[in-house]
């Protein structure tokens, strides 16, 4: 019987030809081998376990250990800001209009209710007081926190602090969504520092992947 720790001790040597075989299928697109550990739910932003363990077995052999300079890791960090932000947390309702119900249509539909002078009205309502960017993205998806947090940047363009009711259509992979935000507490970003690793990590895997290209 094959002892689980020295499978795994296998997989993260440096001289793992299966470590080897999994990063040659992320990195070339042949047929992705799913490792226990190195698997399709580590794409998840919200398991910060899950990414490490992916970001350490990518990096360890595979892309590059070129350390970056202190400007090519200022220049990253500014352009992926977003993805190191503390979570933001929201007051809001949502809207929902679901594509089992709907079909094609669900964006129409979303739409159409947007549109009248009266609040909306769709498939559910949910309300949530001081949710987490973080808990929304487990309930929606990322591209529906993605859409709320243009919010800060459409105000700063615009100059305006007022909040939008009813906002949208905001997809998801349940269907469309209208959004009215009461209240927005927004996450902070760390010190460059407080997440070197992490960003040291980050620029490797994305060096050695334009690379690839």
């Amino acid at each position: 019987m094959t002892d689980p720790a020295s499978s795994l001790d296998a997989l993260t040597n440096a001289d793992s030809e299966a470590l080897q075989e999994l990063i040659d299928s992320q990195l070339f697109g042949e047929s992705i081998v799913e490792v226990a550990g190195i698997g399709a739910d580590i794409d998840s932003t919200t398991d910060s376990s899950a990414m490490q363990t992916k970001l350490a077995g990518l990096t360890k052999n595979v892309t590059t250990q070129q350390l970056p300079s202190s400007a090519e890791l200022g220049v990253f960090y500014q352009l992926n800001k977003q993805r190191y932000r503390n979570p933001s947390k929201f007051w809001l309702e949502v809207i929902s209009f679901a594509t089992a119900k709907h079909g094609g249509r669900v964006f129409q539909m979303a739409a159409q209710s947007l549109n009248l002078e009266q609040p909306p009205v769709g498939d559910r309502s949910e309300q949530y007081a001081a949710i987490s960017s973080v808990e929304l993205e487990r309930v929606y998806g990322q591209g529906f926190v993605d859409s709320l947090m243009t919010i800060e940047q459409s105000q700063a363009q615009l100059g305006d602090a007022s909040l939008p009711c009813w906002y949208g259509p905001i997809s998801s992979s349940m269907g469309a969504h209208l959004v009215c935000v009461d209240r927005i507490i927004w996450g902070d970003y760390p010190p460059l520092h407080e997440v070197e690793n992490q960003l040291i990590n980050d620029w490797r895997f994305s060096t050695s992947h334009e690379a690839s290209r």
